[in-house]
């Protein structure tokens, strides 16, 4: 009394979405903890001290990541919310498309501010 293909290929369905939202969680707590430390030990106090900062390519990444991390973390929880409890699907979808844009400026925002000269 097996299981068919299709019963086994839907246990394992939000597995995928589980693990991300998880890393994309440890990832921003740590990067929160670590830039607080930063803080903490070398204080900011001038616009060059931030610009500094902000110009070295390690910052670039890691804020980008952060950032992405957070879109990444932001959609799937979001999507969860929207399937669990919007029950009309045009407006559940019309919805979906919303945050969907919003996160894609978000994201297209994010990499013009960091910037790549």
């Amino acid at each position: 009394m097996g299981l068919d293909v299709s019963k086994r290929g839907s246990i394992r369905a939000g597995l995928g979405e589980w693990v991300v939202q998880r890393v994309t969680a440890v990832y921003m707590l740590g990067y929160i903890a670590a830039s607080l430390v930063w803080i903490l030990v070398s204080p900011v106090a001038t616009h060059a001290d931030w610009v500094s900062l902000s110009s070295g390519l390690v910052f670039k990444v890691t804020i980008l990541l952060f950032v992405f991390s957070m879109l990444a973390h932001a959609w799937l929880g979001m999507k969860s919310v929207m399937l669990d409890y919007i029950k009309p699907w045009r407006l559940r979808f019309m919805l979906t498309m919303l945050l969907a844009m919003i996160l894609i400026a978000v994201a297209v925002w994010s990499v013009l501010v960091v910037g790549w000269q």
